[in-house]
């Protein structure tokens, strides 16, 4: 796929932010704690934040968040539900952060175009998805959560 069309196609939500926040089904809660708990800090970028489905659990721990989204309307969704959370322009391909700066990567869709050269050394990175299933998150016993 090419670069603009990339682009296209990572702004495609925007003109339906509002309904995508009413209606897109929320993430495993239990299993996002299970991930952070394994992060050796607390910095967490929301990689493809959307309207923050999946920023609002580490936020909800009290991780330190800072959003990524490459729609420049999904945000001003993301800052109605959670607006003290940084909220930058950016995409898989082009993180606006430093190498090694993160602790943990619960990523959703965006996981897939993810370079892991932010993760600092020992950091957990984790893939969640969005689907209509009754049953109980698949953790581990372990988990404190």
């Amino acid at each position: 796929m090419e670069k603009d069309e990339r682009l296209l196609h990572s702004s495609s939500f925007g003109a339906a932010a509002a309904a995508y926040a009413e209606h897109c089904p929320d993430y495993a809660q239990a299993a996002v704690c299970w991930a952070l708990e394994h992060a050796p800090g607390p910095r967490v970028p929301g990689l493809g934040a959307r309207t923050g489905k999946l920023t609002a659990t580490p936020v909800a721990l009290g991780a330190d968040v800072i959003a990524v989204e490459p729609d420049p309307a999904m945000p001003t969704e993301l800052r109605r539900s959670l607006p003290d959370v940084r909220a930058l322009p950016g995409s898989a391909e082009v993180i606006p952060l430093s190498d090694a700066s993160v602790d943990a990567v619960p990523a959703g869709h965006a996981v897939h175009g993810y370079r892991h050269r932010n993760v600092r050394p020992r950091s957990a990175v984790s893939a969640h998805t969005l689907r209509a299933d009754p049953r109980p998150p698949r953790v581990s016993s372990r988990s404190r959560c």
